[in-house]
């Protein structure tokens, strides 16, 4: 599987969990900030399609969130991942 290939599958992952999360959030079962887990998924649709974005999202996770979080882990993760496929 190509580094894009890689890419653009945990791309498409993540922003399905983001979306669940924000279902949560909906529904109380989360703590997490709303109007972020909308930015972050905007994010990464249009990072799915474009390799030179100027990301935002990991300053955001960085600065608020739990650094153990296991969604905020994925995203950097997926984070570094695009800079490589950049």
């Amino acid at each position: 599987m190509s580094l894009e290939d890689k890419y653009k599958k945990k791309n498409i992952d993540i922003q399905l969990r983001v979306r669940r999360e924000m279902e949560y959030v909906q529904k109380g079962q989360s703590n997490k900030n709303y109007a972020q887990l909308s930015n972050i998924l905007e994010e990464l649709e249009k990072m799915l399609n474009s390799k030179n974005l100027k990301l935002c999202y990991p300053r955001m996770i960085v600065d608020s969130w739990d650094f153990t979080d296991e969604l905020g882990l994925e995203l950097l993760d997926l984070a570094e991942l695009y800079k490589r496929w950049k």
